[in-house]
């Protein structure tokens, strides 16, 4: 499947590079690509990031609809971020309250007023706030 996509790609833009009667320097500068990139894709030696494939499509106006159907692959890894997320922010949320709870439980003198306990779940709440938080942003900056 990678081979043949590498493969459609590469004729595409050669066919359309003649087409257009650009040489691959030419195409080079007009896309803002290597020379060695546009060489590489055109022999289909590899697979060019989204970047590249949208910056060559609008200078050799071609769409981009034949990627559809590899589309849905990226939309199932990010439903699996998010079903991932969930999971592991209920386990956080859930060890949270039950240790807070039994340190309660175990202690004999606190909290002493309704004041003292409101106060200690809301810094728990703020701490366990901050902490997913924390957790979502370097999950997310390692997925991207």
């Amino acid at each position: 499947m990678q081979l043949e996509k590498q493969q459609m790609i590469a004729k595409i833009v050669r066919n359309k590079r003649i087409e257009l009667k650009y040489t691959q320097q030419e195409l080079a500068d007009l896309s803002k690509l290597s020379l060695r990139s546009i060489q590489r894709i055109e022999k289909g030696e590899v697979v060019p990031r989204m970047h590249s494939l949208k910056a060559l499509s609008e200078c050799l106006n071609f769409s981009l609809d034949f990627l559809d159907s590899e589309e849905t692959i990226p939309q199932t890894n990010q439903n699996f971020y998010w079903v991932r997320k969930l999971i592991i922010s209920f386990v956080i949320i859930s060890i949270t309250l039950l240790l807070s709870a039994a340190f309660i439980a175990q202690s004999a003198n606190f909290p002493e007023t309704d004041f003292e306990f409101y106060i200690y779940y809301t810094v728990v709440f703020g701490i366990l706030g901050i902490t997913l938080l924390l957790l979502w942003k370097s999950q997310k900056s390692t997925s991207d």
